[in-house]
């Protein structure tokens, strides 16, 4: 049966050029990981209770399209709030679309990022072809009037459950659409793959999980021993090991409360924080055995409270200006943007465990992370986050 839920430091210039990475690039991916903690957690930290799975990236990168039909006020709080870095929207595009094209070119992510807008409205035609050429994104118009609504949310939906391999479904509901709505934004995400380090398919069991009260349920736990990055982190009260995928561009890193209910301080502590930093200064590797939960989180949200933490308001008002996007002679807004994520951890990899469960007591050094309690998890691709999450409860579905 399968389980389903609703997943700085200084820089030293002389190493980064011999390391072949500008010191813009280094710039960015700090502005990208600092956004990730934050969108996480203004997001996180109102459904600690529930499992909860985003994707910064993905809603930078659907965010850095929406930048470049943006004016005055409306851009000015989308490029600070959001991190887009800098205030020329060429450059936003240009950085934030070689930054997809980076990882979403792997064929285990699937990522769609589109935007309707009115049928008696029109888009400017620099931006449809920014959206494509940089960003690969359909743009287009659509009927939003009742009863009309409910065919183009089922039309929308199907868009992006075809791009995102089925994994990404009803990221829209047809009561966000109504007479007066002029755009739309719908950005989704699936992402699943295969370890380069297996887990052991004959050694998944059934252990007990603590949602951190009194509550535990039991639920199917995967099992491993091998090498992997670990550490112990005093400032985050937690314990951290990174996994690395068949691809090892990409890596999974689980962060581990220390205290079966410490996940709501743990998202606390996670604000501001550059993460990779964090864990690149404490991570090192290590003989570690691992219990850690199969789990596939897929999640949905409305940006609007998310980013009105972030500072970003006017977007969603009519004082958005959203001049070079809609050919209009006045200003127009976005009334919704939606962000859905998915990601699936399962046992599948390449190569196997070092040894048997009844043979780990042989290493003494042997570090152990067991992940019986709510924890927090993100994906990575080299230096940049790109989902963020935390497993807090169990249910059959």
């Amino acid at each position: 049966m399968k389980w389903h839920f609703s997943v700085l430091a200084a820089i030293v210039i002389v190493s980064v050029v011999e390391a072949g990475t500008s010191t813009n690039d280094v710039a960015q991916n700090i502005d990208r990981n600092i956004f990730a903690s934050d969108f996480y957690n203004s997001v996180a930290s109102e459904k600690l209770a529930d499992n909860v799975v985003v994707s910064p990236a993905a809603v930078q990168i659907s965010m850095a399209l929406a930048f470049y039909g943006a004016k005055g006020k409306t851009a000015t709080e989308m490029q600070t709030g959001l991190r887009l870095g800098s205030a020329d929207p060429e450059m936003v595009v240009r950085r934030f679309g070689d930054f997809q094209q980076t990882f979403a070119r792997d064929n285990n992510v699937r990522l769609a990022n589109n935007i309707y807008i009115n049928e008696n409205l029109e888009f400017k035609q620099k931006f449809k072809d920014v959206a494509q050429r940089n960003f690969d994104s359909n743009i287009e118009k659509a009927d939003f009037h009742p009863p009309y609504n409910k065919r183009t949310a089922e039309r929308i939906n199907k868009a992006m459950e075809t791009k995102t391999a089925g994994k990404v479904t009803n990221i829209l509901d047809h009561n966000l659409l109504q007479d007066l709505t002029e755009g739309v934004i719908v950005n989704g995400i699936s992402f699943s793959a295969p370890w380069q380090k297996a887990f052991r398919t004959d050694k998944t069991s059934r252990r007990s999980f603590s949602t951190g009260g009194r509550q535990s349920f039991q639920v199917d736990t995967m099992w491993t021993l091998n090498n992997f990055k670990y550490g112990e982190f005093r400032s985050l009260d937690a314990t951290a090991v990174e996994m690395p995928y068949q691809n090892n561009d990409f890596s999974m890193v689980v962060i581990l409360p220390n205290r079966k209910d410490g996940l709501r301080d743990l998202v606390q502590t996670l604000k501001g924080k550059n993460l990779v930093a964090l864990l690149d200064e404490g991570l090192s590797s290590q003989k570690v055995e691992i219990y850690l939960p199969k789990f596939s989180v897929s999640f949905n949200t409305n940006l609007q409270e998310p980013f009105k933490k972030l500072g970003v308001t006017t977007m969603f008002t009519r004082e958005g200006d959203f001049g070079n996007m809609y050919r209009m002679f006045v200003s127009h807004y976005i009334n919704s943007a939606n962000h859905k994520a998915y990601v699936e951890v399962a046992e599948a990899g390449t190569e196997q465990p070092l040894e048997s469960g009844g043979l780990k007591n042989l290493f003494s050094r042997t570090k152990k992370l067991d992940a019986d309690h709510p924890f927090v998890f993100c994906v990575k691709h080299k230096d940049s986050i790109i989902f963020m999450g935390h497993v807090a409860n169990y249910a059959y579905v």
